[in-house]
């Protein structure tokens, strides 16, 4: 299953309670956990966030959101107390995920049922007919 990133727009909360230094699972203040992106055990969605308090911070990926309880991939190993803020936020490893413009594949001839994609979505060049292709599943292409 493809990695799925999800926004909202300006996501910010506090923690609930104290979160230890091994916590892979914590509340966020009630009823805000709606203002973040809904993600669903399993459902190949996740999101970065920032948990901040004073000089402490540290990147988390929450690969869960049930209401207001977040289920956390840890970034390192900070304790931090209820009231720190946690935000939703964009960061270099959502960023190098994205296609850079201008970056591109060309064949020669059609990539339909004999080239496998680099990535999901993928887009070709095949420069013999001069036509683009979008990966579609497996091998197939559609021009």
């Amino acid at each position: 299953m493809s990695t799925t990133y999800k926004f909202t727009n300006n996501a910010e909360s506090t923690l609930a309670t104290d979160v230890g230094g091994s916590d892979i699972s914590f509340s966020v203040a009630s009823g805000e956990g709606s203002l973040f992106p809904e993600v669903a055990s399993g459902d190949g969605n996740q999101f970065y966030i920032l948990v901040e308090e004073g000089s402490t911070s540290e990147w988390m990926l929450v690969t869960v959101r049930s209401t207001d309880t977040f289920t956390v991939t840890r970034g390192g190993t900070n304790s931090f107390s209820a009231g720190a803020t946690v935000s939703l936020r964009l960061n270099a490893t959502i960023l190098d995920s994205f296609l850079q413009k201008g970056v591109e594949r060309k064949i020669d001839g059609s990539p339909d049922g004999s080239l496998a994609a680099a990535y999901s979505g993928e887009e070709v060049l095949d420069t013999t007919n001069n036509v683009w292709y979008k990966h579609c599943t497996g091998t197939t292409w559609k021009s």
